[in-house]
């Protein structure tokens, strides 16, 4: 080894150490070694003297820490290896143990101009250090205009500059929260379900164009059903088609369809007074029998009428001719509910003894009205047809409902 020296420069395997060094080490085949001690903590290591001057150099053997060169910064060690330091050309081998980010508890935060943009916060949240814009949202793709950003405290989603959904923290949700010519489609398996047309403001169910109209419900074989209408709880328990009205408060409602409910007829067996009524006494004064006994129901406020008509017979109770001269009364009343709706009365008075006796039966025909409530649940109101008679205390026999021709009928006006 040549070793020179001068005032200038010192040369280590050179006899002309280069003018800008002050020191200069040559060789071919050889290395220069530094000093290596193992520095397990880069806040605290100090070496064996106390104190190191700063740019001193050495090799760190220490493996947790990483080994390489580390210098004396002033205040603490800092490595010289390039591993340690994030590359603007890009890094690998990165793992649980090799990291982009802090070591200890602290945030980590990347920022742009000085400023944080990124926030990594120790509860392991991701923040955006901006609102942003529906033009420039802090969540976006890299097509301008889309993306997620905070409004306020509302969670908007934006495409192409327009706000499609809103997520207040009011618990609300809105599509087309600024009111854009957005149009909203959903799909089912087939066909579309529902489909609203921002620029006419309607909507389409079974439609994907809506036409004149605010809401246009589109179908050859398709139904609507309103569930509230339906036969549990519309007002003619859906025996009956009805017809759709439109009240003051702008609901549908259904009215119920005028409906008959005719007791059986004479054409039945079971028809009013298929068997006759008879009401006979040697001393026949006043008295009351119920000939018949029916209900009606009401799911809606409605008028009742009851029509009626009724044979009479009227002889004395051994069933020959009254020839006393005397009257006798005999009517029907009907009730609903034990109030009378309807009454009908006649009197018979016979012809003096040797007088011409006429036979055949004497009719009663009468009806009534009652305005009457209903409910949806349905309202039920009990009627009664009652005959009343009085003999005047004489020998008196009424037979009553003998004619083909008795009939009793109900009929319910809505």
């Amino acid at each position: 080894m040549s070793f020179l020296s001068a005032t200038a420069q010192i040369g280590f395997g050179t006899s002309g150490p280069q003018p800008e060094t002050l020191m200069d080490v040559y060789s071919v085949d050889k290395g220069l070694l530094l000093p290596r001690i193992s520095i397990n903590d880069f806040d605290s290591f100090n070496l064996p003297v106390g104190s190191q001057t700063e740019s001193l150099l050495l090799y760190n053997t220490n493996v947790t820490l990483g080994k390489g060169f580390t210098y004396w910064n002033g205040s603490s060690w800092s490595h010289v290896n390039n591993n340690f330091f994030w590359s603007t050309y890009g890094d690998d081998n990165f793992s649980s143990s090799n990291f982009l980010g802090t070591a200890d508890n602290n945030s980590f935060i990347i920022g742009t101009a000085g400023l944080p943009r990124l926030h990594f916060t120790i509860g392991q949240r991701l923040v955006a250090h901006n609102n942003g814009t529906i033009s420039n949202p802090s969540w976006s793709m890299i097509n301008t205009g889309i993306g997620a950003y905070s409004l306020g405290n509302d969670l908007r989603i934006g495409l192409d500059g327009k706000d499609y959904i809103s997520a207040a923290a009011t618990n609300a949700v809105v599509i087309n929260p600024s009111q854009e010519n957005i149009d909203l489609s959903i799909q089912g398996n087939t066909t579309p379900v529902l489909q609203m047309d921002a620029s006419s403001n309607s909507l389409g169910i079974a439609s994907t164009a809506p036409i004149e109209a605010s809401m246009h419900v589109q179908g050859v074989t398709s139904n609507v059903r309103i569930h509230s209408l339906g036969a549990t709880h519309s007002n003619n328990n859906g025996v009956d088609q009805s017809l759709l009205y439109v009240n003051q408060e702008g609901e549908l409602i259904l009215e119920a369809t005028p409906h008959i409910t005719q007791l059986p007829q004479f054409e039945f067996e079971s028809a009013y007074l298929s068997s006759s009524v008879t009401v006979s006494n040697a001393t026949q004064g006043e008295s009351t029998v119920v000939l018949h006994s029916t209900s009606e129901q009401l799911f809606d406020d409605g008028l009742l009428e009851v029509v009626y008509q009724t044979s009479f017979s009227v002889r004395s109770h051994t069933g020959g001719a009254i020839t006393d001269g005397k009257p006798r009364k005999y009517g029907i009343r009907v009730k609903v509910d034990g109030r009378v709706i309807g009454q009908t009365s006649k009197m018979y008075t016979s012809a003096a003894t040797g007088s011409s006796i006429a036979s055949g039966f004497m009719y009663l025909n009468g009806k009534g009205y009652k305005p009457l409530t209903g409910n949806s649940s349905g309202t039920t109101y009990a009627i009664e047809v009652e005959l009343f008679v009085d003999g005047g205390g004489n020998s008196t026999e009424y037979i009553v409902g003998s004619s083909s021709n008795d009939f009793f009928e109900v009929i319910v006006h809505y």
